[in-house]
């Protein structure tokens, strides 16, 4: 067994990057709670108390955290908390302006003994930025074209922050913090060893200080957060566009939920998930790697000093298809628009339905 002595207990805290199967990672997690709590790790049941853990962080309110120490201390456990956000919360200032959020969460748990872990996915910003485009537009959160989405992102203080340093450069300064950074799916880990088509959760699973045996008799989840295609983007701009001019209040709450799932839902129906979207091409490519490759090679100097960028993600880079246009024909624009009325006459209330429609 694992478990803790009472003054080594550590929080371990696994914060995404986002688009590094989280979602993956996270609902085989809670699978297996009641075998990661037998072999002294607990976590919490439900995202929900997640995000209220990371929301505590953002307004600097421990008695969340000191709850759930306790509870931990209890078990005789370590504590883990999974949620992606973290990765763009915690390198931001706290009220006063002086120490980021990740180093607050680091002086409260050392305050009450306990050390932090932190374990972090990182993948490579042309992947994620195209990958991570695709995720805000079935959210109907935007409905910029990509080349629109890149440009804003690189300048910087988005949502879709992925910038190495600015994301982690606080831990540089920490040296009491553990830190472990793996490439996501990358030719290497991050301890230099050659693999194929690693699996986060087992990777994550490593530096959770489990015997092997408990990580072997782990269940397995499906992995069921696929994009859906060129043709589900396309689908999903024009709600948005439609939806924006004719009706905006269906884009809020519970009703953008709803419109989410249609499309998600069309798409696999129509199998377009088989021709995923892809907006890079050679301009957008070299943009991003200028912008972020100094910033690249730091973080390896720092996190991975024995490798470098191009090591890991080089053949992944090259592995890039053509890009693909998110334009329908012209002779299936009326598809297109068959397919938006589908959609939201399936996914909102019959009286917006009527207003909207006729």
């Amino acid at each position: 067994m694992a478990f803790p002595s009472p003054t080594q207990r550590t929080l371990f805290l696994h914060i995404g990057m986002h688009k590094t199967a989280s979602t993956y990672i996270q609902r085989r997690l809670r699978k297996n709670r009641d075998l990661l709590r037998k072999n002294g790790v607990l976590l919490p049941a439900h995202r929900q108390q997640d995000t209220k853990l990371m929301k505590a962080i953002v307004q600097e309110n421990w008695k969340p955290w000191s709850r759930w120490l306790k509870r931990a201390e209890v078990r005789n456990c370590n504590l883990l908390v999974s949620h992606e956000a973290l990765s763009c919360s915690l390198y931001k200032f706290c009220s006063d302006k002086e120490i980021p959020r990740g180093q607050w969460l680091a002086d409260q748990l050392q305050s009450c003994g306990w050390r932090l872990k932190v374990v972090g996915f990182i993948r490579d910003q042309e992947s994620y930025l195209n990958s991570r485009y695709t995720q805000l537009v079935k959210r109907l959160s935007i409905r910029s074209d990509f080349t629109t989405y890149v440009e804003n992102v690189i300048k910087g203080n988005t949502k879709s922050e992925c910038d190495l340093i600015t994301l982690f450069g606080w831990l540089i300064e920490m040296p009491s913090v553990d830190r472990v950074m793996i490439p996501f799916s990358a030719n290497k880990d991050h301890k230099g060893r050659e693999h194929q088509r690693p699996d986060p959760f087992q990777q994550l699973a490593e530096e959770l200080s489990l015997p092997e045996e408990a990580v072997r008799q782990c269940k397995s989840v499906s992995s069921i957060n696929q994009q859906p295609g060129r043709l589900g983007v396309a689908l999903a701009l024009e709600i948005k566009r439609f939806l924006e001019q004719h009706h905006p209040k269906a884009l809020v709450g519970p009703h953008k939920k709803r419109l989410r799932g249609g499309i998600e839902r069309m798409a696999k129906k129509n199998g377009w998930p088989a021709e995923p979207f892809n907006g890079l091409n050679s301009s957008i490519q070299q943009m991003i790697r200028r912008r972020y490759q100094s910033s690249n090679a730091e973080f390896c100097r720092c996190f991975w000093p024995n490798m470098t960028w191009d090591e890991l993600f080089k053949s992944r880079l090259q592995n890039i298809r053509e890009p693909n246009s998110t334009a329908w024909t012209e002779a299936a624009d009326a598809e297109l628009k068959a397919c938006r009325g589908k959609v939201i006459a399936s996914n909102l209330p019959s009286t917006i339905v009527a207003e909207i429609l006729g």
